[in-house]
């Protein structure tokens, strides 16, 4: 069924979520910061679709990611990027 919530897919939206759980848990799970995350996820549709793409490429490329740490190289593109946006710079410019 697709169901939105806050103008996104809610099947993207929960593919989203898990890839906040798994690589910045720290932040997701921190009542300080997961509503901002949850808000830059629902705003930014494109971007969180691209994400995912992002993400799962990667994921499914281990062999080729293992000697450039890849899981560390996700989670600190995933934190520059949601920090960007959860700034609102008109300037900024995503990595992903």
């Amino acid at each position: 069924m697709n169901t939105i919530y806050r103008g996104i897919n809610t099947d993207i939206l929960d593919r989203a979520m898990i890839i906040m759980e798994n690589y910045i848990p720290k932040l997701w799970n921190s009542s300080n910061y997961r509503l901002d995350i949850l808000d830059v996820l629902c705003s930014n549709t494109n971007w969180t679709k691209e994400m995912i793409r992002f993400v799962e490429t990667h994921e499914d490329d281990t062999e080729l990611y293992k000697g450039l740490e890849y899981k560390k190289m996700i989670t600190q593109t995933l934190m520059h990027d949601i920090g960007g946006l959860m700034s609102s710079d008109e300037h900024f410019l995503p990595r992903i």
